[in-house]
């Protein structure tokens, strides 16, 4: 076999070489005003150009966000080489980043993640607070790899950076208009206002809906949460439906040439339903289970219509009655004085809060909720009448064996009640402020960026307001939708993070450039968990709580690299960098930092007068102490955890605590990515672009815990981490057809490469979910046509046709295995339109 090492220069420079090659076609024609823009972008803390940037970051253009649609950070999934986006399962939609072989979810209350998002500068810390549609983008930068210098803590994998604009003090409105398949429609208005003094201000706001593509064969179904502030909801008839409003605010104050402060709105209100989670398969003789577990679940699978989808791709129906529109309203305000002290120092300071709340009840199973069946009333009896008396092969099981009539004669009343197997209803509160001062100094052979940074947050997170965040097998809801009390687990952290950093670059000459960054960050967190039980007859135990000790750390970042620019179209660079993403506790069980260690070459490269670019970066990454989120209704992670909290609290506490918990933060171990990315943009003749990418990571796992492996049968595959991506489009306008209107063409295609589900399919993979054991690689394409510039009296109009997964792919992009059943997520529906924008 070629070892990595050749495998990954082969696939490089031959893909460098088929760039050059094809060059010259591109030379020939370059007749009229065609070249490639400049693109700007703030990677590294100033305006810099793309291509004198050392770091491989993609800059996502305003064509590009109208032609794939891209409304939140959900929707980057392949638009940068090696970077896929998806939902996590469960309603709240956090999005899951995979850049560079890190996957990167940071759903377990008080963790971080390994990709940190970025909104004017101003870090977002819950992962439910990522969740959001910007009107009013102006860039957005996609950042691989370790940034910890510059963008600090929780980037081991990389960042996103959104930029909105500011106020232009130009009256304008700006008007548009969306109707699509399923209902859909989308409108927006943006208004700027008139200059007034110093000051300038302009208001968006969008409304955003569209239907569901799978039906809920259980919708209509009546949840009572009374006994929160959530009160009585009722499940959807459609799954994945997108139902938004948001708004955004800016005013700028700006009394001089050198001096300005701008604050910013945004405001978020999501009231759409969770993706399907379909049902891939189940054990019809459930050997995975207890007899009579497996007793109890056979009549009730067998009595009621499933959905089952064995090929593992997404239905047209599935049974979701536990799923209830989301709840999710997420806000922030900032501030951002800037001021220009003289031509080469620039003193920036940012202030910031954010709020986020959510509560997004799904199911984890595929299938919650069922109807309790009377053929499954004497297995049930059976298991109440034994865990009660005693176990089979005990002296007392015969006496327990006597006493199931009488058990299913007071359980009869429990027949047509809704029965859950694995169901999430977890809810949370976040709140953040945060101050940075910046300073940026230039004169010189010198490019000097330094700052400090403060940060502190709270969020509570766990069931809403006294109900249970994960219920489970079994639990009984009455046909009035009253979910019971109890069985309560509640989060309450707090972090505290200091910071300051400081990068210098350095011109020894006009071609070779040194570059030395440094941080120094200090996190302190504080964490409890509150929990109680509800015992057979109904009754609610007092809280417990446990108050884990703080974790208090103090870690240091550093970059070290050198840039040679052999003429003023090229740059080579290379680079060795460090991050961390904070350690922490769940409810007492500690997990380490996750550390990732970076070495990193690129090349970028402009050729024949700015029409052909190339971008390629080769990285290997040492990942240390990986977070991996565990949820413990997996029986792996149930082994996991359970021998952690039993030398914390004894065995007693432990079982109790351990259902109650949900999800917890696991240490894998040490994970080993090693790969490329290439990125290639050419504009051959005027009107006329076209482009695409190319990666590839090779995944390794040199050390696996112990305690990990072993609760995985000892075995351990790379998940949900596809080894090759790549993209490819073409753009073109023509010269104006008459008065100044052109016609404009995008279309865009995203190939996700094969990955695997089955952490070990020796434990995982049977014949009845065989469909859920990988995904091949696929294409999805995107598209957008439009007349631009139509002239209507006074006013300046666009009219397009556009489409986003236009071959329908049904693929799934997470599943989830259990003892007798597997789940699924799959790729959102094909989507299509027409759409309006008028601006005067």
């Amino acid at each position: 076999m070629i070892d990595w090492h050749r495998r990954s220069v082969w696939f490089a420079s031959t893909g460098l070489a088929v760039v050059l090659h094809g060059a010259p076609a591109y030379a020939q024609d370059t007749g009229g005003d065609g070249g490639l823009q400049e693109i700007v972008v703030t990677a590294q803390k100033r305006e810099q150009s793309l291509q004198d940037v050392p770091i491989a970051v993609t800059a996502v253009t305003q064509d590009s966000l109208q032609a794939n649609r891209i409304f939140s950070v959900n929707d980057l999934s392949s638009i940068a080489p090696g970077v896929t986006v998806k939902p996590s399962p469960g309603g709240s939609s956090v999005p899951v980043f995979t850049i560079r072989g890190q996957s990167s979810f940071g759903v377990v209350p008080g963790s971080d993640k390994q990709v940190s998002i970025y909104i004017d500068g101003v870090y977002v810390s819950s992962p439910r607070g990522s969740i959001f549609e910007l009107p009013d983008i102006q860039r957005l930068e996609v950042l691989r790899g370790p940034q910890g210098t510059l963008f600090g803590r929780n980037a081991t994998a990389g960042a996103i950076s959104v930029t909105t604009r500011d106020p232009t003090g130009d009256p304008h409105i700006k008007a548009e208009a969306s109707l699509g398949n399923r209902n859909a429609y989308r409108y927006r208005v943006t208004a700027d206002l008139p200059q007034m003094g110093p000051f300038t201000a302009f208001g968006s706001f969008v409304r955003n809906y569209r239907r569901g593509e799978v039906r809920n064969a259980r919708g209509g179904l009546i949840w009572d949460r009374s006994s929160s502030r959530y009160g009585v909801q009722v499940s959807p008839n459609w799954l994945g439906t997108i139902d938004s409003n948001s708004y955004f605010g800016a005013v700028k104050f700006e009394p001089s040439d050198s001096f300005k402060v701008v604050y910013k709105y945004d405001r978020n209100e999501d009231e759409g339903t969770p993706d399907v989670t379909g049902i891939v398969g189940y054990d019809p003789a459930f050997a995975g289970l207890p007899a009579l577990v497996g007793n109890i679940l056979r009549p009730l699978y067998a009595s009621q219509e499933l959905y089952v989808r064995a090929d593992g791709k997404r239905p047209n129906v599935a049974t979701n009655g536990f799923t209830v529109p989301r709840t999710q309203t997420v806000q922030g305000h900032s501030a951002t004085a800037t001021w220009q002290a003289t031509d080469s120092l620039t003193v920036k300071n940012i202030f910031a809060y954010r709020k986020s709340s959510v509560l997004g009840p799904t199911p984890i199973d595929g299938i919650s909720s069922l109807t309790f069946t009377q053929p499954a009333l004497v297995p049930y009896a059976t298991l109440v009448a034994f865990s009660s008396i005693g176990s089979p092969g005990i002296p007392n099981a015969a006496a327990a064996q006597a006493a199931i009539p009488a058990f299913a004669r007071q359980l009869q009343p429990l027949v047509g009640q809704r029965f859950l197997l694995v169901a999430a209803q977890s809810a949370s509160t976040s709140r953040q402020w945060s101050d940075e001062l910046q300073v940026n100094f230039t004169t010189g052979n010198l490019n000097a960026t330094a700052g400090a940074l403060w940060f502190h947050s709270k969020d509570v997170a766990g069931g809403p307001d006294g109900l249970q965040n994960t219920l489970s097998f079994p639990t009984f809801v009455p046909q009035n939708g009253a979910i019971p009390l109890g069985n309560e687990g509640i989060y309450n952290n707090k972090a505290t993070s200091v910071a300051a950093y400081a990068q210098l670059e350095y011109k020894f000459t006009p071609q070779l450039e040194a570059v030395l960054g440094a941080r120094i960050t200090r996190d302190k967190k504080s964490s409890t968990f509150t929990y109680n039980s509800r015992g057979p007859t109904g009754i609610v135990s007092p809280d417990m709580m446990v108050s884990p000790p703080d974790f208090k750390k103090t870690k240091p970042n550093f970059l070290v690299g050198i840039n040679w620019t052999p003429n003023q179209d090229t740059l080579v660079y290379g680079k060795f960098s460090n991050s961390f993403v904070s350690g922490g506790s769940t409810g007492g069980i500690p997990y380490e930092p996750e550390t990732a260690k970076s070495w990193e070459v690129g090349v970028k490269a402009d050729f024949f007068r700015n029409k052909l670019r190339t971008n390629l970066a080769l990285f290997h990454v040492d990942y240390n102490h990986f977070q991996q989120s565990q949820s413990t209704s997996t029986v792996a992670s149930a082994a996991l955890a359970l021998p952690i909290l039993t030398q914390l609290y004894g065995p007693v506490v432990a079982n109790e605590i351990l259902p109650k918990l949900s999800v917890f933060v696991g240490d894998q171990g040490k994970v080993r990515a090693r790969g490329f990315e290439l990125e290639v943009t050419a504009a051959p003749t005027r009107g006329l672009t076209i482009g695409g990418s190319l990666s590839y990571v090779d995944i390794s796992f040199p050390f696996i815990e112990p305690g990990v492996l072993a609760a995985n049968g000892g075995r351990l595959d790379v998940t949900a981490r596809p080894e090759w991506t790549a993209s490819a489009y073409g753009a073109y306008e023509t010269q104006p057809l008459f008065g100044e209107a052109t016609l404009s063409l995008r279309t865009d295609a995203f190939y996700q490469g094969k990955m695997g589900f089955a952490a070990n399919p020796d434990l995982q993979i049977f014949d009845w979910n065989r469909g859920a054991a990988q995904v091949d690689g696929y294409w999805t394409i995107n598209g957008r046509l439009a007349l631009r510039h139509l002239p209507i009296g006074p006013v300046d109009a666009e009219l397009a046709l556009w489409g986003k997964n236009l071959t329908n792919r049904r693929d799934a992009t997470t599943a989830l295995f259990t003892p007798f059943s597997t789940s699924a997520n799959y790729v959102p529906a094909r989507t299509y339109g027409v759409d309006l924008m008028i601006e005067f």
